[in-house]
């Protein structure tokens, strides 16, 4: 084998390490909403059962608390995606598919292992906290939260 099948087959098992990458985060992502609605649900009928008001504002805690949580795995899972597309990139590109076939090399950065590289750069907190799939349903959490807070606080008076 030489030097460059050996990398068609590191690419080979690269695209299938990010797959199978990606899918666990896609997992995890959604284990991550699933315990923050258990949670969440928990403490609020809790607050009902109790008559104890006070402990709504627990609930901001632990939605921003997950909110936080799932934005650092989606960071991470961002980047897998980054090398995913780039792979992508390389497959369906015919003229650089090419040269890589002609000069039998591939370029830097797509073959396994998936290392942490300086081309790929990870998306900041903030953005990982404003990508739609995490704020819409944590916003929704925080305003329903309010509401259960304003009814509460109504029920009290």
């Amino acid at each position: 084998m030489d030097r460059f099948e050996f990398q068609l087959a590191m690419l080979q098992k690269g695209a299938e390490e990010l797959e199978k990458k990606i899918a666990n985060f896609s997992t995890i992502l959604q284990q991550l909403k699933t315990a923050a609605v258990t949670i969440w649900v928990a403490l609020i009928g809790w607050v009902f059962a109790s008559k104890i008001d006070a402990l709504v504002p627990l609930g901001y805690v632990i939605i921003l608390g997950f909110w936080f949580l799932e934005a650092t795995y989606w960071k991470v899972q961002f980047y897998y995606m980054e090398r995913a597309s780039a792979v992508t990139e390389l497959l369906n590109d015919k003229r650089a598919l090419d040269e890589s076939f002609n000069t039998r090399s591939i370029p830097f950065g797509l073959v396994h292992p998936l290392g942490s590289l300086k081309i790929f750069k990870m998306p900041s907190l903030g953005r990982a906290m404003c990508a739609p799939s995490i704020y819409i349903f944590y916003t929704f959490l925080f305003a329903v939260n309010s509401v259960v807070w304003l009814i509460s606080l109504k029920t009290a008076l």
